[in-house]
Protein backbone atom coordinates (compact mmCIF):
# COMPACT_ATOMS: atom_id res chain seq x y z
CA UNK A 1 0.00 0.00 0.00
CA UNK A 2 1.22 3.76 -0.48
CA UNK A 3 0.48 6.17 1.53
CA UNK A 4 1.00 9.91 1.24
CA UNK A 5 1.33 12.11 4.01
CA UNK A 6 0.48 15.91 3.39
CA UNK A 7 0.85 18.74 5.50
CA UNK A 8 -2.28 20.65 6.14
CA UNK A 9 -1.14 24.35 5.93
CA UNK A 10 -0.49 25.70 2.71
CA UNK A 11 -0.60 22.41 1.01
CA UNK A 12 -4.29 21.34 1.39
CA UNK A 13 -5.36 24.62 2.73
CA UNK A 14 -4.11 28.17 1.08
CA UNK A 15 -1.70 28.98 3.79
CA UNK A 16 -3.46 32.69 4.09
CA UNK A 17 -4.63 31.95 7.73
CA UNK A 18 -7.03 34.94 8.78
CA UNK A 19 -8.64 35.80 11.64
CA UNK A 20 -12.52 35.17 11.61
CA UNK A 21 -13.47 35.75 15.54
CA UNK A 22 -12.62 37.74 18.20
CA UNK A 23 -14.41 36.50 21.50
CA UNK A 24 -14.21 39.25 24.07
CA UNK A 25 -13.62 37.77 27.23
CA UNK A 26 -12.06 39.70 30.25
CA UNK A 27 -10.99 42.71 27.45
CA UNK A 28 -12.54 44.27 24.90
CA UNK A 29 -12.39 42.93 21.35
CA UNK A 30 -9.88 45.79 19.98
CA UNK A 31 -8.11 45.90 23.01
CA UNK A 32 -7.53 42.10 22.82
CA UNK A 33 -6.47 42.34 19.00
CA UNK A 34 -4.00 45.19 19.91
CA UNK A 35 -2.63 43.46 22.47
CA UNK A 36 -2.02 40.12 20.92
CA UNK A 37 -0.64 41.79 17.50
CA UNK A 38 2.27 43.69 20.03
CA UNK A 39 2.87 40.45 21.43
CA UNK A 40 3.74 39.13 17.82
CA UNK A 41 5.39 41.46 16.56
CA UNK A 42 8.25 40.34 14.65
CA UNK A 43 6.89 36.49 14.07
CA UNK A 44 7.11 34.83 10.80
CA UNK A 45 4.64 32.63 11.79
CA UNK A 46 1.44 31.76 9.80
CA UNK A 47 -0.88 32.72 13.09
CA UNK A 48 1.11 35.47 14.30
CA UNK A 49 0.56 37.14 10.39
CA UNK A 50 -3.01 36.52 10.40
CA UNK A 51 -3.14 38.49 13.94
CA UNK A 52 -0.91 41.60 12.76
CA UNK A 53 -2.62 42.11 9.40
CA UNK A 54 -6.36 41.70 11.13
CA UNK A 55 -4.63 44.76 13.66
CA UNK A 56 -3.21 46.90 10.43
CA UNK A 57 0.35 46.30 11.10
CA UNK A 58 2.43 46.54 8.61
CA UNK A 59 3.63 43.89 9.61
CA UNK A 60 0.97 41.84 8.35
CA UNK A 61 1.59 43.00 4.63
CA UNK A 62 -1.82 45.33 4.56
CA UNK A 63 -1.19 48.12 3.03
CA UNK A 64 -2.57 51.39 4.71
CA UNK A 65 -4.39 51.33 7.90
CA UNK A 66 -1.07 50.59 10.37
CA UNK A 67 -1.29 50.78 13.51
CA UNK A 68 1.90 51.56 16.11
CA UNK A 69 2.61 48.29 18.40
CA UNK A 70 3.63 48.91 21.89
CA UNK A 71 6.70 47.77 22.73
CA UNK A 72 7.42 44.38 24.47
CA UNK A 73 9.50 43.37 27.35
CA UNK A 74 10.70 40.06 28.71
CA UNK A 75 9.59 38.43 25.50
CA UNK A 76 9.63 34.35 25.40
CA UNK A 77 8.43 32.30 22.68
CA UNK A 78 7.99 28.53 24.00
CA UNK A 79 7.41 26.43 20.65
CA UNK A 80 3.92 24.68 20.43
CA UNK A 81 2.99 26.57 23.01
CA UNK A 82 2.53 30.67 22.75
CA UNK A 83 4.64 33.26 23.56
CA UNK A 84 4.48 35.73 26.60
CA UNK A 85 6.03 39.01 27.36
CA UNK A 86 4.96 42.44 29.30
CA UNK A 87 3.52 45.33 27.82
CA UNK A 88 3.15 48.34 29.77
CA UNK A 89 3.65 46.37 32.77
CA UNK A 90 0.67 43.93 31.92
CA UNK A 91 2.37 40.11 31.96
CA UNK A 92 0.38 38.62 28.85
CA UNK A 93 0.86 35.25 27.63
CA UNK A 94 -0.62 34.24 23.75
CA UNK A 95 -0.90 30.65 22.97
CA UNK A 96 -2.55 27.58 22.58
CA UNK A 97 -5.73 26.63 24.93
CA UNK A 98 -3.79 23.47 25.70
CA UNK A 99 -1.25 25.64 27.69
CA UNK A 100 -3.37 28.28 29.13
CA UNK A 101 -5.91 25.86 30.75
CA UNK A 102 -8.85 26.51 28.26
CA UNK A 103 -8.49 23.23 26.16
CA UNK A 104 -11.94 22.06 27.54
CA UNK A 105 -13.74 25.79 27.30
CA UNK A 106 -16.94 25.40 25.12
CA UNK A 107 -16.25 28.34 22.85
CA UNK A 108 -12.49 27.03 22.17
CA UNK A 109 -14.19 23.53 21.50
CA UNK A 110 -16.74 25.08 19.24
CA UNK A 111 -15.04 27.25 16.94
CA UNK A 112 -12.73 24.44 16.69
CA UNK A 113 -15.05 21.92 15.77
CA UNK A 114 -15.43 24.20 12.84
CA UNK A 115 -12.19 23.83 11.70
CA UNK A 116 -10.54 27.47 13.55
CA UNK A 117 -7.43 27.44 15.46
CA UNK A 118 -8.51 29.11 18.74
CA UNK A 119 -5.17 30.92 20.34
CA UNK A 120 -5.58 32.37 24.01
CA UNK A 121 -4.59 35.67 25.10
CA UNK A 122 -4.18 35.45 29.04
CA UNK A 123 -2.92 37.86 31.69
CA UNK A 124 -2.53 36.91 35.10
CA UNK A 125 -5.11 33.82 35.09
CA UNK A 126 -7.28 35.26 33.50
CA UNK A 127 -8.45 34.65 29.86
CA UNK A 128 -8.95 38.16 28.20
CA UNK A 129 -9.77 37.14 24.64
CA UNK A 130 -9.84 33.98 22.45
CA UNK A 131 -8.73 34.38 18.63
CA UNK A 132 -10.16 31.82 15.71
CA UNK A 133 -8.09 31.69 13.24
CA UNK A 134 -8.78 29.77 9.85
CA UNK A 135 -7.25 29.04 6.71
CA UNK A 136 -9.33 27.86 3.54
CA UNK A 137 -9.18 24.48 2.37
CA UNK A 138 -7.94 24.73 -1.40
CA UNK A 139 -10.41 24.30 -4.12
CA UNK A 140 -8.54 21.64 -5.66
CA UNK A 141 -7.69 19.82 -2.21
CA UNK A 142 -10.86 17.35 -1.90
CA UNK A 143 -10.55 16.32 -5.75
CA UNK A 144 -6.82 15.87 -5.79
CA UNK A 145 -8.02 13.62 -2.74
CA UNK A 146 -10.17 11.40 -4.16
CA UNK A 147 -8.21 11.14 -7.45
CA UNK A 148 -5.40 9.91 -4.89
CA UNK A 149 -7.38 7.46 -3.63
CA UNK A 150 -9.39 6.23 -6.62
CA UNK A 151 -5.57 5.08 -7.34
CA UNK A 152 -4.77 3.20 -4.44
CA UNK A 153 -3.25 5.41 -2.64
CA UNK A 154 -3.93 5.82 1.33
CA UNK A 155 -3.82 9.69 1.93
CA UNK A 156 -2.74 10.87 5.69
CA UNK A 157 -2.71 14.51 6.90
CA UNK A 158 -0.30 15.82 9.49
CA UNK A 159 -0.77 18.61 11.23
CA UNK A 160 0.82 20.59 14.46
CA UNK A 161 -2.78 22.48 14.93
CA UNK A 162 -5.19 20.76 17.50
CA UNK A 163 -6.96 17.09 16.91
CA UNK A 164 -10.29 18.87 16.37
CA UNK A 165 -9.50 21.34 14.08
CA UNK A 166 -7.59 18.58 11.96
CA UNK A 167 -10.39 16.57 12.12
CA UNK A 168 -12.62 19.54 10.86
CA UNK A 169 -9.91 20.34 8.03
CA UNK A 170 -10.04 16.46 7.01
CA UNK A 171 -13.12 15.99 6.76
CA UNK A 172 -13.67 18.69 4.55
CA UNK A 173 -10.92 17.75 2.54
CA UNK A 174 -12.17 13.80 2.11
CA UNK A 175 -9.12 12.24 4.16
CA UNK A 176 -9.69 9.76 6.72
CA UNK A 177 -6.92 9.67 8.26
CA UNK A 178 -4.71 12.32 10.36
CA UNK A 179 -2.15 12.85 12.94
CA UNK A 180 -2.35 16.03 14.94
CA UNK A 181 -0.51 17.78 17.07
Amino acid sequence: IAILALDKTGTLTRGEPQVTDIVPLAAEGDTALRLAAALEQGSEHPLAKAILARAGSPQGHLPGGAVDLEKVANFTALPGQGVAGEIAGRHLRLGAPAWLGMADDPAVVALQAAGKTVVVLEEGGTALALLAIADALRPTSRVAVERLRARGIRVVMLTGDNAATAAAIAHEAGIDEYRAG
